[in-house]
């Protein structure tokens, strides 16, 4: 008798538990709920935290399962948060200049709202008319289209290129970082169409929402990033099982013999290339509104390399060890960043933690891989196996 899909991967039930009474013990520690025990503040940290958990999951995926190490899933990443913004900023503005116009005797045309529209967002690079990919920034059905489909085929077309030249290894990887350099360098332009260096601000004033609290706006995001994130880990966790998984991680242990039985190896790495870009915009598209800014230093290469140390650190090739890497890092980073982390006087030298924190993050990721090579998550493992 064929077993069903829960018992085959009985932590898919167990994550989606915990995950549920994480998501509701915060949710009854809000602000919103009247405790107040956790700040508002705290409850968007941890609704970023959920995305970047998401976007670790995919990165395990095309790494950890099927051998890919892409230094550039990051980007994706940040074209979802792009694609989004687009539309709050340009929402968020029309409603600021049709208020400030209101007030004239003569009303104004449609082409002088646009026009104030597009002075008030990009005056700041001294230009005044949209870019043609500003398109459909006032259609928040497209941009959402756009957050998949720009991710997916901007993947789909790098990964068709890459692995029908059977590019692999470290060449592959350093062909995704010069994807995401490139990307990265262009966003800095002023004439790029996304405001340069500047980026995209104000991110976090909802459109339709600006009577509610912070404290429910927070929590709602909140919620649909613990959505997304049980539906992408459902998701992946049936990818990579069965036939499917088989192939994909014999892909990532012997491609060529993979090969060798007849399988389009090239097409199974395309999927999972592509499918995790677009999984990764739509974390994105969730966490930028939560972070309420994005710009070109999101996309840089160093984030999708921190985006491989959350996953080796949690242990790849493991679902939830992506999701715990991600988790603690992300975490720990906020708090020894955030002033959180006291300092250490040792008389001749104080230990400030806002500097050090990229040298223990690197110490930790060293120490890992010397020592726990199964990361955090195969501790785990060690625990059940244990007689």
């Amino acid at each position: 008798m064929r077993r069903t899909f829960i018992a085959e991967n009985p932590s898919v039930l167990w994550f989606l538990a915990a995950l549920g009474l994480f998501t509701l013990v915060v949710t009854m520690l809000s602000e919103w709920a009247g405790t107040g025990f956790i700040p508002t503040s705290f409850i968007k940290t941890l609704g970023k935290t959920l995305c970047l958990c998401l976007i670790a999951i995919a990165m395990d995926v095309v790494w950890g399962y099927c051998g890919i190490l892409s230094l550039g899933h990051f980007a994706f990443f940040g074209i979802g948060g792009y694609a989004i913004g687009m539309w709050l900023m340009y929402a968020r503005t029309e409603t600021i200049v049709l208020e400030s116009l209101s007030t004239q005797v003569i009303p104004p045309t449609p082409q002088e709202i646009t026009d104030a529209i597009g002075n008030q967002i990009f005056g700041v690079v001294g230009s005044s008319e949209f870019p043609a990919i500003w398109a459909f920034a006032d259609n928040l059905y497209l941009q959402l289209l756009m957050v998949v489909l720009v991710p997916g085929l901007l993947a789909l077309v790098f990964g068709w290129l890459a692995f029908r030249s059977r590019v692999t290894g470290v060449y592959l990887s350093i062909l995704t970082q010069a994807m995401t350099l490139a990307l990265s360098l262009y966003l800095f332009q002023n004439d790029s169409g996304l405001r340069g260096n500047n980026g995209l601000s104000g991110l976090q004033n909802i459109p339709g929402f600006e009577t509610a609290p912070q404290s429910a706006v927070s929590l709602v995001f909140f919620w649909a990033s613990a959505l997304a994130l049980a539906a992408g880990y459902v998701f992946f966790a049936w990818a990579v099982s069965g036939k499917m998984g088989s192939v994909i991680k014999g892909i990532r242990d012997n491609e060529a013999r993979v090969r060798f039985l007849g399988y389009r190896v090239e097409s199974y790495k395309l999927f999972i290339f592509t499918i995790t870009a677009v999984v990764s915009g739509i974390a994105g598209a969730l966490y930028y509104p939560q972070a309420g800014i994005i710009n070109p230093g999101e996309i840089a290469p160093i984030a999708s390399i921190y985006l491989a140390v959350w996953v080796a650190i949690g242990g790849r090739g493991r679902l939830y060890g992506a999701v715990i890497g991600a988790a603690f890092v992300s975490l720990l980073s906020s708090w020894f960043t955030g002033g959180g982390a006291p300092a250490i006087n040792l008389g001749f030298y104080t230990i400030q933690w806002t500097d050090w924190w990229l040298v223990l993050l690197g110490l930790s990721f060293v120490a890992v891989t010397l020592f726990f090579p199964r990361g955090i998550g195969g501790l785990f493992d060690y625990l059940v196996r244990k007689p």
